[in-house]
């Protein structure tokens, strides 16, 4: 019988690196996360991966896709565009000020949840998958290609 990989932050780097993801570890405000490049072919993007315990034994995994490509000029038309998005789809979208394009997963699961490859490939897969969705979209419609 093989041991089925916990939901941790160790599990998930572990995971990235057998599918060969060059990723770096970092800390901010005493949370520890992944961050690594990724790239589209409209595109360059940051994802972070983090996961969080809290004391009501859930574990708060969050997958956040941040665009390279910047939509400072196109604020308003954008954030129009993710609201509309958000309504249809899930995930949160949002638009920072400098104009960086954000879409996060965040997922609840009990403590120390079973985590095998399988389901990081398929929740990881997906949120890539609607990333680069929303990215092409945003670059037909606005067109900017401007990093």
């Amino acid at each position: 019988m093989t041991d089925i990989p916990l939901l941790t932050l160790d599990t998930i780097a572990k995971y990235l690196k057998e599918r060969e993801v060059n990723f770096d570890l970092k800390e901010q405000n005493d949370q520890r996360f992944l961050r690594t490049g990724w790239r589209f072919e409209m595109g360059d993007a940051t994802v972070l991966l983090s996961v969080n315990d809290s004391s009501n034994h859930t574990s708060r995994l969050e997958i956040t896709c941040v665009t390279q490509t910047t939509y400072a000029a196109h604020q308003a038309e954008v954030l129009a565009f993710l609201n509309a998005r958000n309504r249809e789809l899930a995930f949160s979208r949002s638009v920072d000020g400098d104009g960086n394009v954000w879409l996060e997963y965040v997922g609840l699961y009990p403590t120390l949840t079973e985590w095998p490859q399988e389901t990081f490939d398929t929740l990881f897969g997906g949120v890539l998958s609607h990333f680069q969705e929303d990215y092409g979209l945003l670059e037909q419609r606005f067109g900017v290609l401007q990093t």
